[in-house]
């Protein structure tokens, strides 16, 4: 292809950069050498508005967090985010760990994608995904590597699915009786989870994390199961767990992790709920029947003698 017709394909896609510091990450400017791409516009988030008062209409929005985010900060974010939704803008976040939990739900339901601190990979990916561009124009590795490692992903979270749907099929889950549930836990009353304790679950995880000292831990990741049990010890401790907190028990990298947490959620093994004492933080919590299947593959292991990890 000639050098013309790489641009007339670069040119395509309008991208608007809102950025802390003002300017692109270093892995994305990278990243930008093998993207369809054109940046219109670099801005902080406090003139972030500005490109929308000028007509200019971007056809993706990347808004680039470099640290911790102020209350301030994150509405600023919020309303971009929903202003490029009213215009079916794609929007595409990075942020650094220690950011996640301030995003608000609004935030984390209008971006197409949220990143944790991104490789040039993991932007083409993302940039691919939100805009639908050809894969030609994604560089080898982003189309080998990333590609597949979602589709397996997918592909796992899929039989995952399926076989908590089978366990769960056995019995209805109660709907009432939640008066002594401790008030900063939201959920259901967890009598029907008698038999199996915190301890016990935090005792599989300690199990599993032993492995570790023996296997390159890349080898043996499993992040679906991990934030499976990370959860069930959880809700049986009555404590939130955190977007960050949940990332870290998932042992994968952080992006990696939160597209495990979009597929499980979407998949209905988990939830996000709302923090009752701020309405902008984000909780994940297992869904119902998921409590309820992980609750029977305990008891089902006790009763056999088996120890499972």
């Amino acid at each position: 292809m000639s050098e013309q017709a790489i641009k007339i394909e670069r040119d395509e896609i309008r991208l608007m950069l809102v950025s802390l510091c003002g300017y692109a990450p270093p892995e994305f400017d990278r990243a930008l050498a093998n993207l369809p791409c054109q940046i219109i516009n670099v801005l902080d988030i406090e003139h972030g508005f500005s490109i929308f008062e000028d007509g200019v209409v971007p056809e993706l929005m990347l808004v680039a967090l470099d640290r911790d985010v102020s209350m301030e900060e994150v509405g600023r974010i919020e309303a971009l985010v929903c202003t490029a939704n009213a215009i079916y803008c794609p929007v595409i976040l990075s942020a650094p760990l220690e950011a996640l939990d301030r995003l608000s739900g609004e935030v984390w339901a209008g971006c197409d994608a949220v990143l944790v601190d991104p490789s040039e990979v993991d932007y083409a990916a993302a940039v691919a995904l939100a805009t639908g561009a050809k894969q030609p124009v994604l560089s080898d590795v982003a189309r080998d590597v990333d590609s597949a490692r979602l589709q397996r992903l997918a592909d796992e979270v899929g039989r995952i699915a399926r076989t908590l749907a089978t366990l769960s099929a056995a019995a209805p889950l109660p709907t009432s009786a939640v008066a002594d549930v401790h008030p900063m836990f939201i959920g259901e009353s967890v009598h029907h989870e008698v038999g199996v304790s915190a301890a016990e679950v935090r005792a599989l995880i300690r199990m599993r994390r032993m492995r570790e000292r023996f296997f390159d831990k890349e080898l043996l990741a499993d992040p679906a199961w991990d934030m499976l049990l990370d959860l069930m010890a959880a809700r049986l401790e009555r404590v939130q767990v955190a977007v960050s907190s949940l990332c870290i028990a998932a042992c994968v990298p952080p992006t990696t992790a939160l597209r495990w947490i979009k597929n499980m959620t979407d998949a209905g093994l988990f939830e996000r709920v709302s923090d009752p004492d701020d309405g902008r933080r984000i909780f994940i919590r297992l869904s119902d029947a998921s409590a309820a299947a992980m609750t029977r593959f305990f008891t089902a292991m006790r009763v056999a003698g088996e120890v499972g990890i």
